[in-house]
């Protein structure tokens, strides 16, 4: 628990949560709040929301990438290059 200055306890309800500064031009800020009105929320929640959908659009895709990267390892194929016709074609 944090003190104010005059030493009076502070109670955080936000445990976890981080605050950030955005600057916006006028007309990117009314269209935000319109935006929000539309969707009965916040501007700071719409933020918060796509910065959610960013971040997890990274982990999936970086998850998708190692799956495909351990499915070519498991024929023992080469990104890029076309097994030569004895390759597709052989018996084992």
């Amino acid at each position: 628990m944090g003190r104010n200055v005059d030493g009076t306890p502070v109670l955080c309800f936000f445990s976890g949560m981080k605050t950030i500064n955005v600057t916006l031009d006028d007309a990117t800020w009314l269209e935000a709040q319109k935006l929000a009105a539309a969707r009965e929320t916040t501007v700071d929640a719409l933020v918060g929301e796509q910065l959610q959908t960013l971040t997890n659009q990274r982990a999936r895709r970086e998850k998708a990438r190692q799956e495909i990267l351990a499915m070519i390892g498991t024929f023992g194929g080469e990104v890029g290059r076309m097994p030569s016709r004895e390759e597709r074609n052989a018996r084992g």
